[in-house]
């Protein structure tokens, strides 16, 4: 859940400062050049935005997704670890 706002934030963020810098960036600007999508040249520069907000978005809710899972792993490793504690004084 918290992924997926990030990932819309940060979309948001990215094509609306994209748009705003009329600096070319990568990879919004080699998509219309290569062909693969013909946009009207007056759509041309919001697709470009759009395309980089989705990219870096993405980019972006990776990194979150990697580290918020490095995070957790050790509190389900102490869990696991306490459960066969608990196990092992039941036998005794």
């Amino acid at each position: 859940m918290r992924g997926g706002a990030i990932f819309l934030v940060f979309l948001a963020l990215f094509t609306a400062a994209s748009y705003a810098v009329p600096v070319p960036l990568f990879p919004g600007n080699l998509v219309p050049s290569l062909g693969f999508v013909s946009v009207p040249s007056p759509y041309a520069p919001f697709f470009s935005a759009f395309v980089n907000g989705v990219v870096y978005g993405f980019v972006v809710w990776l990194v979150f997704v990697l580290v918020s899972r490095k995070f957790e792993e050790p509190k389900v490793a102490d869990i696991r670890r306490k459960g066969q504690g608990q196990r092992n004084k039941k036998k005794s």
